[in-house]
């Protein structure tokens, strides 16, 4: 399959292919006789899987490490899994600290009386009840 081909397949850019051949994220590409990139499926599963874990928040070094792991089974599951769980924690961590900051904001905001001409009181429990936010109890 040619890079052409394969960036359709995959709705990355030909560039982006490139890019992650340059980089060792993917083996180097067969060539046809007139130079052109050949690429299997197994590459077009490598791309795939660049791509959600990309979407997972995994940095490129991090998927360099998943894909290594990938060509090795022997220690791949448990490799994997710790991996996982460490940034699962992380993405955790961002999202709580994310949260109490909104709650926060919201917590030092002043009520709004107007809003558009429309005389209506808007408080921390309006905006927590909109946005699905639980306050932890002080």
């Amino acid at each position: 399959m040619r890079i052409g081909q394969v960036s359709k397949r995959t709705g990355m850019s030909i560039d982006t292919i490139r890019f992650y051949e340059r980089n060792k994220l993917l083996s180097a590409a067969a060539r046809s006789e007139g130079g052109f990139r050949l690429y299997s499926a197994d590459d077009l599963s490598v791309l795939h899987f660049i791509r959600s874990l990309q979407a997972l928040g995994f940095s490129l070094n991090e998927i360099r490490e998943f894909i290594a792991l990938r060509r090795n089974d022997l220690r791949a599951r448990s490799e994997v899994g710790k991996m996982l769980d460490s940034k699962l924690k992380d993405i955790h961590a961002k999202r709580v600290a994310s949260i109490l900051t909104q709650v926060n904001l919201a917590r030092n905001a002043a009520p709004i009386k107007e809003f558009s001409g429309m005389k209506s009181p808007f408080t921390l429990k309006t905006y927590v009840g909109m946005n699905n936010f639980r306050v932890p109890s002080s």
